[in-house]
């Protein structure tokens, strides 16, 4: 095991519920641009805006376009989905050379931001989640619920909770989180990976809630990796299931975006960490779900490309929409809370050993892809 330094140790459950919230320390911009949406019109079409007869602020964008298009290519002519194919970047050894003895990224905590080191729960989030376990107590639990299920349901906008989203993809629903300054951090088994290279449409809405999207919405228009992960993952595909976004605007410049450390094995056992996702058996995936206290319980090494990714077996509470989702921690005195992996297995049946346990994936090679990303995409 890891020797641990002194005072090395991320903050516990217990410390963090003993700091009170930041308030904001600067007055935050006049104006900001939210992206809406994105579309992709036929040349020479321009949108309009225009006064909806709906309510006093409900507005159409509208386009014309020629009907004899319309009638004969359809929904072609005006594509909802911007970035049908994107072009992918896959990592090799010598690409990031330069990041591999990195071990520590910075995060960005906008100064008119107010943080909480925990997320804020509502009155009407407990009452439905309250409503929601009771209906489902004579049910069979899902399958990846070890003990108590200690998950909750949160609203909060506020730093760093701000900076989870819930992803879209062709093939469903998942989690990330910003990472950069327009990057955003996924699991790679969430990708529609196309044969013949290139992924489909995907799109990240920070603090995403029930339909709204506070920041509204991105689209990814590169995707940079290790590996593809495709079907079952192994024990490689999990130490190396993850993935940067490269979005098509500055949503870590909007929210903020927390910070990066290798995990080491000296703090397996540690109750220290965070984990946030969007899981379809409390919410369907249209609220994010909150679990503190983590315990990363073993970790292993596997190797790919000349990196080493860690397989991080735990038994903390996980089900479909988690994928994706961020597990970070907070350090003394650190103004954003630091990433260490992204939730990428769940055991097909679970057991208090590490055949049975949910799995996180991270490790250096994580740590290198982020900063070669962040080096290429500022």
């Amino acid at each position: 095991m890891a020797k641990r330094k002194k005072n090395d140790r991320p903050l516990s459950f217990r410390q963090l519920k003993r700091l009170k919230p930041k308030p904001p320390k600067a007055s935050p911009p006049e104006l900001m641009n939210i992206n809406l949406g994105s579309i992709t019109l036929p040349v020479l079409n321009a949108p309009k805006v225009i006064r909806d007869w709906s309510g006093e602020n409900s507005y159409r964008l509208v386009a014309e376009v020629s009907g004899a298009e319309l009638e004969k290519f359809g929904n072609q002519v005006i594509r909802t989905i911007p970035f049908e194919r994107i072009p992918e970047i896959r990592l090799s050894k010598n690409n990031v050379e330069e990041f591999e003895r990195i071990t520590v990224l910075e995060g960005n905590y906008p100064l008119y931001a107010r943080m909480n080191y925990l997320p804020v729960i509502s009155q009407i989030d407990l009452e439905m989640e309250e409503r929601f376990r009771k209906i489902r107590k004579k049910d069979d639990k899902p399958t990846n619920i070890f003990g108590a299920d200690d998950r909750y349901i949160y609203n909060d906008s506020s730093f760093p909770w701000r900076t989870v989203g819930r992803v879209w993809t062709a093939s469903g629903a998942c989690a990330g989180c910003t990472i950069g300054p327009r990057l955003v951090l996924t699991a790679s088994h969430c990708i529609n990976w196309i044969s013949g290279g290139g992924v489909g449409w995907i799109k990240f809405s920070p603090a995403y809630y029930n339909g709204n999207g506070p920041w509204g919405e991105y689209y990814a228009t590169r995707v940079i990796y290790w590996n593809r992960a495709l079907g079952g993952l192994s024990d490689l595909e999990t130490a190396f299931d993850y993935v940067v976004l490269v979005m098509n605007d500055y949503v870590g410049n909007h929210v903020g975006y927390p910070g990066y450390r290798t995990y080491s094995s000296s703090w397996n056992g540690d109750s220290v960490w965070q984990h946030m996702g969007y899981p379809g058996d409390l919410t369907s995936t249209q609220r994010p779900a909150f679990q503190g206290n983590c315990t990363i319980s073993s970790t292993s090494s596997e190797s790919l490309s000349g990196q080493t990714g860690y397989v991080m077996g735990h038994y903390n509470d996980i089900t479909g929409g988690h994928s994706g989702g961020p597990v970070w921690g907070w350090w003394s005195r650190e103004a954003w809370p630091r990433v260490v992996g992204v939730q990428s297995a769940e055991a097909s049946t679970p057991a208090y050993d590490t055949s049975g346990d949910n799995e996180f994936g991270g490790g250096p090679a994580l740590c290198s892809l982020i900063s070669w990303a962040r080096s290429n995409y500022p």
